[in-house]
């Protein structure tokens, strides 16, 4: 998909009109409409606001899905499928999704710095922690919402847990 073709979707999906496109990214409209057409290649500084005015990141909005860099890092293909749907997901869905990586990164480097933890202790505090978190960032979900996500998440990380592959 040609860069024209990714920045249109991406507008579209973030329901803007070229005109408020152009607005918040400080683009004239004629000038959207010559990137959309292909026309013409945006500078560095307007690639970046139309990023951040889209939600993506300048590798979304440039790269082929086999060019981007997370893609040269992320060695596990599954791990990088995954993140790169997130990016499709409603904002409020990406908030969560964030909220509970971040809790997960946060559970293993406690166990990092305090190994003689006992993991299910360390485990059921930071599950709290991350109930307390996911309620403050997402307020429009249900309690029902929330505790469905979390126990979900929770299967999957002990099934992860107690998986041969991980011996």
């Amino acid at each position: 998909m040609s860069f024209a073709n990714r920045l249109i979707k991406y507008r579209k999906n973030k329901q803007l009109t070229q005109q408020e496109l152009a607005e918040r990214a400080g683009v004239g409209i004629s000038q959207i409409r010559r990137y959309e057409k292909g026309s013409s290649s945006p500078t560095l500084e307007v690639i970046k606001n139309l990023a951040l005015t889209l939600g993506v990141s300048t590798d979304e909005l440039i790269f082929e899905t086999n060019e981007r860099i997370a893609a040269s890092r992320i060695l596990d293909k599954e791990l990088l499928r995954q993140f790169e749907t997130v990016s499709s997901l409603t904002s409020r869905d990406i908030d969560a999704v964030k909220t509970v990586l971040e809790s997960i990164i946060i559970k293993n480097r406690i166990e990092e710095i305090l190994p003689g933890q006992s993991k299910e202790r360390s485990w059921e505090e930071d599950m709290r922690q991350v109930q307390k978190k996911f309620r403050n960032k997402t307020p429009n979900y249900s309690e029902q919402e929330i505790e469905d996500i979390i126990n979900e998440a929770v299967t999957e990380v002990r099934a992860e847990e107690t998986s041969p592959e991980r011996g």
